[in-house]
């Protein structure tokens, strides 16, 4: 049979002329099934502050309420002493303030009135042979000299009761402040964080007071780190700024300073109008 030109190729595969296929088929589509959306909401922020809280550069999220037994409480002071004054810092405070309760307080405070009325009495021990020497030839009026020494003894040991009252007024302004500053802390957490470092710095530096004129000057030194170690704990207890949480300590120790140079003006003033009237 002859075959016909008009009737295209055969499709016998043996002929070689088979139709070609087509290079214009499509693709797969590599969009038919796009994957996962990488770009979903993230998870919740786990640093995100408390409901209400609008957040800032000073706050450091609060520790779970966990206060210790009395009696495990007291064995860990120790080291939570060491801990606070060695590695200054708001969080350190942080870490530590979720232990905080009034038995563990009430102890720290009546160990250091304690502890600091007999280091008052060594120390008037100490200086009391300065009373019976008198200086320049002259003489002292022994009821005078009496006067000193019963002052004196009564100064130190009303420590006991004046120490606990201190303490609470000053706390007292200072929670006055930082609640007033924006804090969110509780009284009890700031009591007992400003013990951490003001029981043991305190008794410290009543140690080296006892030591002439060198002792001063480091009791100094200690004082001036009492209070970079309160504005961390304020830092830490109330959620503040460090800006904020150094006007909340600084304030009250401005205001104090001024009372007592008016005060030493005064003593000053009537002593000399007493001279004068000899």
């Amino acid at each position: 049979m002859a075959w016909d030109p008009n009737q295209g190729q055969p499709d016998n595969p043996n002929t070689g002329y088979g139709p070609p296929p087509n290079p214009y088929n499509a693709p797969p589509n590599p969009y038919a099934n796009p994957p996962e959306n990488p770009y979903t909401n993230p998870p919740e922020n786990p640093y995100a502050g408390p409901p209400g809280y609008q957040g800032g550069p000073g706050y450091y999220p609060p520790p779970q309420s966990a206060p210790l037994p009395l009696r495990e409480a007291i064995r860990n002071l120790p080291n939570q002493y060491i801990k606070v004054t060695t590695k200054p810092g708001p969080m350190t405070f942080a870490e530590e303030m979720g232990k905080a309760s009034w038995d563990i307080v009430w102890v720290q405070l009546i160990f250091y009135a304690i502890i600091s009325t007999i280091l008052s009495y060594l120390a008037t021990l100490i200086s009391g042979t300065n009373f019976n020497t008198p200086t320049g030839g002259g003489s002292v009026n022994p009821a005078l000299l009496q006067s000193i020494r019963s002052i004196t003894l009564g100064i130190t040991f009303g420590q006991i009761i004046l120490i606990p009252l201190f303490f609470f007024i000053g706390m007292a302004i200072i929670y006055g402040l930082a609640r007033a500053f924006g804090g969110q802390g509780t009284f009890l957490t700031q009591s007992y964080t400003y013990l951490l470092f003001d029981v043991p710095l305190g008794i410290v530096s009543s140690l080296i007071a006892l030591i002439p004129i060198a002792g001063g000057f480091i009791a100094i030194a200690i004082g001036i780190y009492r209070i970079v170690l309160a504005i961390f704990s304020v830092m830490a207890v109330h959620r503040l700024s460090g800006g904020r949480a150094t006007a909340v300590v600084l304030i009250p120790i401005g205001v104090a300073l001024l009372l007592i140079c008016g005060l030493l003006v005064l003593v000053v003033a009537l002593f000399a109008a007493a001279l004068q009237q000899r």
